[in-house]
């Protein structure tokens, strides 16, 4: 019979199942992915090698020295920052300023500044001299006034610096006082620096609050999180016996969830007037009515999915192994993902320091270095070569320009991202075409109790072995696609500053066609993996031929199959909620903590990473025995001369 969607498929005597001689798929992309990996690889070496973390992490001079740590400034821990106003970002505390940073032994005590304590202290050297912050010894005893200066405008002498207090090593100003307007600052310099300090010094306790919580919270955390996988494991187990009232008592649980979580958000809303409990609220509130007209308008259809999940537990038990397999691609993934945030920290501190001669009185340089004001300088040389008077240059020198990264280090940076989302998604495309095939063979084994015992394990050796080519290919795709979100997210960050609401809603239509086109692209791609693994065709043919054989069968999709991917989701998400919510009665009440939301989102985000981890095998199993299903129903008629493979209960629950 011909189909728009192509031609039905026919019987076949000797088909069993997943092909047993095939060749690999999609070799050239393989190559490419391969390929890349190894310049992921290579990124890493580089990022690993130039790069130190400890000038991330410590306090680190402009010479590149950690304080309190180098042999130089052992005895110096604290740093100092001779402008911060030149710091434009929180993050350029620890990334590096464009302005001198000097260790000291410890944070300034008073407030000082040039124009005011040299004209206080003109007959008193000694004191201003041992006032003065420097990056290099200043002799207390023969250091004229104009020495002095000249040290302070050429940078050698920090102009200012504040009262501070230190913050994991770094000096960071209490205040600014209001001196400081007629001597260094206009006031929109003084208004510029206020509120950077004021939200460095916020951010920072914020920061080392959450840090504090998490540390004093951590094994608490850790044990929910044990619970959370146990709660995971025992009600898939649940499934396999209890379907049906497992998944009507946990439609009941998720509507009973929402309704106290609707409660609870409304009453924190009137007591703090906050629009985000109000908000939060109304979204709870929405979900919760659209659950219960779920439940109500499509009762009959839940009990048919139930029975689906019911059996496709049956495929799941007769290889317990598969309960566990998809730990194995979640730890992967989550080691590419510690793998490529170490890259991207270790590529952030690589730092390109520009320095720049500034000449000046006496001070002269042999003709052979080139030096001229403005030239860039090596240090080392500048102070082994220059002189004035026969002795260190005071009136000039190699002083600090810039600091900055490698000119293609956004370009690494990009690569990183690209090929962590690449390798991510192809981890899970692996768990799910090995599942899928472990599935196919149990379905497509006529006798169910002779399903072979190393199912699982031929699956993962097929998939290694001849298609990782395809899900390097279906993982590239949904790359893409994330990437363009990505894009649009970013441009619509940057449009909000402008006041065109058409293009804002123009970028906004984008942004939701192509997260539809996301969800589309990993439900063709899941059930390209299927036809895969049981065929051993490419990624093109097998994507076709699955979306040829669900567009022939597209009401049964939509009533049945999808219902049932419902299902797993409000199992996921109520025993997430339930375990969010008792870490918030148990925080409440036996923890104590400055923020106790810290806990809750790393226990709520731990909890349905790991419900996921067990739930996608129901999933996977559930899209593979439908979509043999569909394929079983055309091959095969149910005579004794072409017999089903479906168990009874298979087909009473997807026949007529």
């Amino acid at each position: 019979m011909v189909d728009k969607h192509g031609d039905r498929m026919q019987f076949d005597p000797k088909y069993r199942g997943p092909l047993k001689g095939r060749s690999c798929t999609d070799c050239f992309c393989l190559i490419i992915f391969l390929a890349f990996v190894v310049g992921w690889a290579v990124i890493g070496y580089y990022a690993y090698t130039y790069g130190d973390i400890d000038t991330l992490v410590y306090p680190t001079d402009s010479e590149g020295r950690i304080c309190g740590r180098h042999t130089d400034v052992e005895d110096r821990p604290y740093l100092v920052f001779f402008d911060l106003t030149k710091c434009v970002a929180v993050t350029s505390v620890t990334q590096g300023c464009d302005t001198p940073q000097v260790c000291v032994p410890k944070c300034p005590t008073d407030n000082f500044v040039w124009q005011l304590n040299s004209s206080i202290l003109a007959n008193n050297l000694t004191a201003l001299r041992t006032a003065m912050i420097c990056k290099i010894e200043i002799d207390v005893d023969t250091a004229t006034a104009d020495q002095l200066a000249t040290y302070v405008s050429n940078d050698v002498c920090a102009q200012w610096y504040l009262t501070s207090t230190s913050v994991t090593g770094r000096c960071i100003p209490n205040g600014i006082p209001e001196l400081f307007v007629n001597y260094t600052m206009t006031v929109a310099d003084l208004e510029e620096a206020s509120t950077y300090i004021e939200l460095l010094v916020q951010v920072e306790i914020i920061v080392l609050n959450i840090y504090d919580d998490i540390i004093a919270t951590g094994w608490t955390i850790a044990s929910i999180l044990g619970i959370s996988a146990a709660i995971s494991l025992i009600y898939i187990i649940l499934l396999r016996w209890l379907a049906t009232p497992v998944i009507f008592l946990s439609i009941i649980g998720l509507c009973l969830l929402l309704g106290y979580s609707t409660y609870q958000f409304y009453e924190l809303y009137t007591a703090e007037e906050s629009t985000f409990w109000l908000v939060l609220t109304i979204i709870c509130g929405i979900i919760l009515a659209i659950v219960l007209l779920i439940a109500i308008c499509l009762r009959n259809r839940i009990r048919l999915a139930c029975k689906l999940i019911g059996e496709a537990s049956k495929a799941v038990s007769s290889t317990t192994s598969t309960l566990i397999f998809p730990v194995v691609p979640w730890v992967v993934e989550i080691l590419l993902v510690v793998y490529a945030i170490l890259a991207a920290i270790y590529l952030v501190s690589i730092k390109v320091q520009t320095y720049s001669v500034k000449l000046g009185g006496n001070c002269s340089c042999p003709e052979d270095l080139g030096y001229t004001n403005g030239t860039t300088c090596d240090q080392t040389k500048f102070n082994s070569s220059c002189t004035e008077n026969g002795d260190y240059c005071i009136s000039g020198g190699c002083y600090l320009n810039t600091t900055s990264r490698p000119w293609f280090s956004n370009y690494l940076h990009a690569y990183n991202v690209v090929a962590v989302l690449w390798l991510v998604f192809f981890a899970t495309a692996f768990g799910e075409m090995a599942l899928a095939g472990t599935f196919a063979t149990w379905y497509w084994t006529f006798k169910k109790s002779k399903v072979p015992f190393f199912t699982l394990t031929s699956s993962c050796w097929r998939t290694l072995r001849y298609h990782l080519g395809t899900l390097a290919v279906g993982s590239l795709i949904i790359t893409i696609c994330r990437l363009i979100r990505w894009v649009l997210e970013w441009i619509d960050v940057k449009l909000k500053q402008y006041d065109n609401e058409v293009v804002r809603f123009l970028v906004k239509c984008m942004k939701c066609c192509f997260w539809l086109l996301e969800k589309f692209l990993k439900f063709i791609n899941r059930n390209a993996y299927i036809m895969c693994a049981v065929h051993g065709k490419g990624f093109c043919a097998s994507a076709k031929s699955a979306f040829n054989l669900l567009m022939r069968n597209i009401l049964r999709v939509f009533v049945l199959d999808k219902i049932t991917d419902l299902l797993l989701l409000i199992g996921k998400v109520l025993v997430t909620g339930g375990m969010a919510w008792g870490t918030w009665w148990y925080t409440k009440n036996y923890l104590v903590v400055t923020y106790w939301y810290v806990p809750v989102v790393l226990v709520g985000v731990g909890t349905y990473l790991v419900a996921s981890v067990f739930f996608s095998v129901y999933s996977t199993a559930v899209d593979t025995l439908f979509l043999c299903f569909l394929e079983d129903c055309e091959r095969n008629d149910g005579t004794p001369e072409k017999p089903y493979y479906m168990n009874k209960g298979l087909l009473k629950i997807l026949r007529k």
